[in-house]
């Protein structure tokens, strides 16, 4: 029994020193944070849609909604997404579930007409919304009507 307890701790000795070092204190930026998350999201979405609804009309409702809803989350907000990758997201998405609600309705001619009022829909809907810049100190704002509006 005592041959096993030291080869065992002679071996996990041996291992940690195999192993490469690996700081605690050192964080690695990652190159796109939360897309894998985002991604999980629409495909997920699409998936049920799928499942739930008829086949693909269902699959695009869902991945439409899943696209809304990835683009518009708190975290992708927060991080340095260039706003009009966000906007074209969420008109994208606005697309789809139009046209996969058109097509549950009325076909293929429901299909284009509800995919053109998904996306001037939306279109219309992003477009007055507000762009975040940050300040040279730090603080973030929105420019409207030329007077600078300070978030926080």
């Amino acid at each position: 029994m005592k041959k096993l307890v030291i080869v065992s701790i002679f071996f996990a000795f041996i291992f940690t020193m195999i192993v490469p070092e690996s700081y605690g204190q050192t964080r690695r930026k990652k190159k796109n944070p939360g897309l894998a998350t985002n991604i999980a999201i629409v495909a997920g979405s699409t998936a049920a849609g799928a499942l739930i609804g008829r086949g693909r009309n269902g699959a695009m409702i869902g991945a439409g909604a899943g696209l809304l809803y990835a683009s518009s989350r708190k975290g992708t907000k927060r991080r340095a997404y260039n706003s009009n990758y966000r906007r074209g997201a969420k008109i994208a998405g606005g697309t789809l579930l139009g046209a996969g609600t058109g097509a549950w309705a009325g076909g293929k001619t429901g299909m284009v007409l509800g995919g053109l009022a998904g996306a001037g829909a939306t279109y219309l809907y992003t477009k007055n919304g507000n762009r975040y810049y940050r300040a040279s100190n730090g603080r973030q704002f929105y420019v409207r009507n030329g007077k600078r509006y300070y978030v926080r």
